[in-house]
């Protein structure tokens, strides 16, 4: 963690990855979630962190991941609007 990050983060990771990822039904490359998550909600995380994010999404049947070349692609699961909304 930088010295210019808070020690508590305004948005939970979680959160922040599902808004991401749910905002791109085509799917976005763990490099590029990252890259978000710096740009757009000041977020740095590590690897290990982000992936135990994405399982966790994962087996709550939010997101499913897939490996496409060296990365991980990201999806939202079909009813991961649904679930999240009711």
């Amino acid at each position: 963690m930088s010295k210019n990050q808070e020690v508590w983060r305004k948005m939970p990771l979680h959160r922040a990855v599902l808004e991401i990822v749910l905002s791109k039904p085509e799917g976005i490359t763990e490099s590029k979630l990252i890259e978000t998550l710096k740009k757009e909600y000041y977020i740095e995380t590590t690897l290990p962190e982000l992936y135990n994010v994405l399982m966790k999404c994962e087996l709550s049947g939010l997101i499913y991941v897939e490996h496409v070349g060296r990365e991980f692609l990201v999806k939202p699961s079909s009813t991961a609007h649904t679930e999240l909304s009711g």
